[in-house]
């Protein structure tokens, strides 16, 4: 059972971009434009009923990314479950609630998350499995502040099986397809079956 507890505070968030150069000053190559520092804290935005909450950091729809301009840093909006940019990246702190377990999924993306507050539980399978019969025990790894987890297509939750929130900083960049080798499949000395994963979640 999630906490009603209140939300972590929000996060801070400061963006540094380069101002425009004035025509008198641009003819000279050693002129280096101002930079604008913009401070702000950002919205934490319950979700899933309040068992996660999240606080939008960046996003890209293509890498690389472009630094023109300055001012406002619009957020793009996300497809699905709000996690996957396709072919670029997104950034979000998220914070999970006490007393609180995930639901077990995939999604086609590399995904780098860096504890920053409590232990999170990642609970993964330990065996192969038939999706519509489940997965068993999956296997519990405590994750501590200062921790990254690097999730290369996986299934996997994320769940707090504390009485404290759990922060954690995401940064899931598009991926491609998901696939592992099929042992004893038909192969050749040149190459061996695969097989694809997609996107799945699990209730």
């Amino acid at each position: 059972m999630a906490s009603t507890a209140p939300l972590l505070p929000g996060p801070r968030r400061i963006i540094a971009s380069n101002l425009t150069l004035s025509a008198s000053s641009a003819p000279n190559a050693k002129t280096e434009p101002a930079v604008e520092v913009r401070d702000e804290t950002l919205l934490v935005e319950p979700i899933l009923g309040g068992s996660l909450a999240r606080a939008r950091v960046a996003t890209h729809k293509k890498i690389p990314t472009s630094n023109d301009g300055s001012g406002d840093i619009p957020l793009d909006d996300v497809p699905g479950f709000g996690i996957v940019m396709p072919n670029g990246l997104n950034m979000y702190y998220l914070d999970v609630a006490p007393n609180s377990e995930g639901v077990m999924h995939r999604t086609t993306s590399t995904d780098y998350l860096i504890v920053l507050k409590g232990t999170l539980s990642f609970l993964t399978p330990q065996d192969s499995f038939d999706a519509g019969t489940g997965y068993g025990t999956p296997k519990e790894t405590l994750c501590h502040p200062g921790d990254t987890l690097v999730q290369r297509g996986i299934m996997h939750a994320l769940s707090n099986r504390t009485d404290q929130w759990v922060r954690v900083l995401g940064v899931v960049a598009a991926s491609d397809p998901n696939r592992v080798p099929v042992e004893g499949g038909p192969s050749s000395s040149t190459s061996q079956e695969l097989r694809v994963l997609d996107d799945a979640w699990l209730a």
